[in-house]
């Protein structure tokens, strides 16, 4: 398994051990919070950041 990415289209998603990317169906809150966070990492630093 991969780190958890946010995708183009918003979608909080991660690779699988058979190579496919998978979708993360949660709390909307939740990914809303993530790309907040995602976007202040990237103004503050280096723009990566893991879970």
């Amino acid at each position: 398994m991969t780190a958890l990415v946010i995708d183009a289209d918003g979608h909080l998603t991660y690779m699988g051990e058979d190579g496919c990317r998978r979708q993360i169906v949660g709390d909307p809150e939740l990914l809303a919070r993530l790309q907040q966070l995602q976007e202040k990492d990237c103004t503050d630093g280096d723009g990566d950041w893991q879970l």
